[in-house]
């Protein structure tokens, strides 16, 4: 009874899996595991693998028995999934392993490499896998470079990441050539300059606009007001339009809220057209962004031409 116990205790914290060397450590002899598979109780997974709650559906089980069977690591399409920078699991499973392991007979897209320190490690809902910034390396080795933003910007969002450190990544040593390194590198240089993105709601506001395909802003623009110095998240200068991206964090307290209020005003009284999204916004209604922004811009030229 112990045995079964423990048996279940392992299930539940590898999706209903377990390997036959940890059976074999549990006290299940070969031929009680023979048994259990060839009569259906247990079910083949992969290599060495078995499903030992097969009544239980799991759509993590098969990336989990790939990861098992092979001493390897979620990777790629399946890691940048589990940890939510991309929608949807690839078809099969993509999983690293180092050179000089040969799985074999895992459904699986394997990947090997020479480099995998402790740094581009971690673990998932109980699946080993690739850190937030060793995925989306490999990423942008396998997916286009739209995708790849959209992965880059969520990893950010979540506060897996930073594009300063994706940069200091893939500009060490152990990147130099390695797929993906080109695509990523251009991504990041799409925001000129990485310190210069303040917030991640700014980080996503900045993409929501790009893929509307609006004129570039100038980003933090700086200007006098009122004899100091302010900066502008995003601004259309000629147009004098600009966005704000409206964090809690940066508005809760009651004082701030009255000086960004103030300093708005002052700055429509200077002729500026002020655009502003909270989170909530950016995060489920990027096409209104693009939308209004569009608008903002349009009206502002129309009326250039008119005086």
């Amino acid at each position: 009874m112990a045995r079964e116990f423990k048996l279940q205790r392992l299930a539940a914290r590898q999706h209903g899996l377990a390997s036959r060397t940890q059976l074999l450590d549990l006290g299940f002899t070969r031929r009680q595991i023979s048994t259990r598979s060839t009569s259906g109780r247990w079910r083949r997974a992969a290599p060495c693998v078995y499903d030992v709650a097969p009544a239980a559906r799991d759509p993590r089980r098969p990336l989990h028995a790939a990861v098992i069977a092979a001493g390897g690591r979620a990777s790629h399409r399946s890691a940048a999934a589990i940890s939510g920078f991309i929608p949807h699991d690839p078809a099969r499973p993509d999983i690293v392993v180092l050179e000089g392991r040969l799985p074999a007979g895992i459904d699986a897209t394997v990947h090997r490499t020479k480099h995998l320190p402790a740094g581009d490690c971690t673990t998932i809902d109980g699946i080993a896998c690739t850190s937030a910034t060793r995925t989306l390396l490999d990423l942008a080795g396998v997916v286009d470079e739209e995708t790849l933003e959209g992965a880059v910007c969520q990893a950010v969002i979540m506060g897996r990441t930073s594009l300063p450190k994706l940069m200091r990544y893939i500009e060490a040593d152990t990147c130099t050539g390695r797929r993906g390194a080109g695509a990523l590198r251009r991504v990041l240089l799409r925001y000129d300059d990485l310190r210069m993105v303040e917030s991640r709601l700014e980080l996503i506001v900045m993409r929501a606009v790009r893929s509307g395909k609006l004129r570039p802003p100038t980003r933090q623009f700086a200007l006098d007001l009122d004899g100091r110095r302010v900066r502008l998240d995003l601004a259309w200068p000629a147009e004098r339009v600009f966005v704000e991206a409206d964090g809690f964090g940066y508005h809760s307290n009651r004082a701030q809220f009255r000086r960004d209020r103030e300093r708005q005003n002052a700055l429509v009284l200077l002729g500026w057209l002020p655009l502003r999204y909270t989170w909530p916004v950016a995060r489920t209604q990027p096409g209104r962004i693009v939308d209004e922004v569009r608008a903002a811009l349009s009206s502002r030229c129309s009326a250039r031409v008119s005086r």
